[in-house]
């Protein structure tokens, strides 16, 4: 095949033929990159949906009971409660890596309950100021606005019964600004840090 006759061709080809199949090759590439988007981001969801499905499965195989004590230590089994979002534990706790951490959770249904939280976020001087959230069934339940010398919280957070509903509760840990130690001068650690969760309770709300 003569490829100068065929780029021949090409340009002699009128401006008004040209156009229409220019406009075809943008077409098609425009629905191949949405295509792809839609893979990535649909893949995404399942793979979320999963993990909080397995987390679900194993927080419920033993029936609804109080109090919950979270031991997220390395190994341990309540590390299966888990959803996206968390680096691997350590032998205090759990750092979240993500904008959101969640981990899943069974509680008797139709009752008013109490979340005990303690937690510090990473701050540093070029990464002053946090702010964290908690929610339970995409439900806000509280915020506090962390910074330097102020990053450590310990709380008593209300869960009631309406946002429990039939005892299915994904609790979210929601980070405006994890970051690294290393990208803010900070330390070496690469990981992406939000918050530090030291200790997590639930309990009826009329326990003393």
């Amino acid at each position: 095949m003569d490829h100068r006759q065929t780029d021949h061709d090409l340009n002699d080809m009128p401006a008004i033929r040209r156009w229409p199949l220019l406009a075809v090759l943008v077409a098609v590439g425009c629905a191949y990159v949405g295509a792809f988007v839609f893979f990535v981001t649909h893949s995404e969801d399942f793979v979320e949906r999963r993990f909080e499905e397995d987390a679900f499965r194993h927080a419920c195989s033993h029936g609804p009971t109080m109090p919950i004590v979270f031991d997220l230590g390395p190994g341990r089994p309540d590390l299966e409660r888990l959803g996206t979002g968390w680096n691997a534990p350590e032998p205090t706790g759990i750092w979240t890596s993500d904008e959101e951490a969640s981990l899943m959770v069974c509680v008797p249904a139709g009752q008013d309950l109490s979340i005990d939280v303690a937690f510090h976020s990473f701050v540093a001087r070029r990464h002053p100021e946090v702010t964290v959230e908690l929610l339970a069934n995409a439900t806000p339940l509280a915020r506090w606005d962390t910074r330097l010398g102020r990053d450590r919280v310990v709380d008593r957070v209300s869960l009631p019964r309406a946002v429990v509903g039939d005892g299915r509760v994904k609790l979210t840990f929601r980070v405006d600004t994890p970051a690294s130690p290393l990208s803010r001068r900070a330390g070496s650690d690469r990981r992406r840090l939000g918050v530090f969760v030291s200790r997590l309770a639930i309990e009826p709300a009329d326990a003393s």
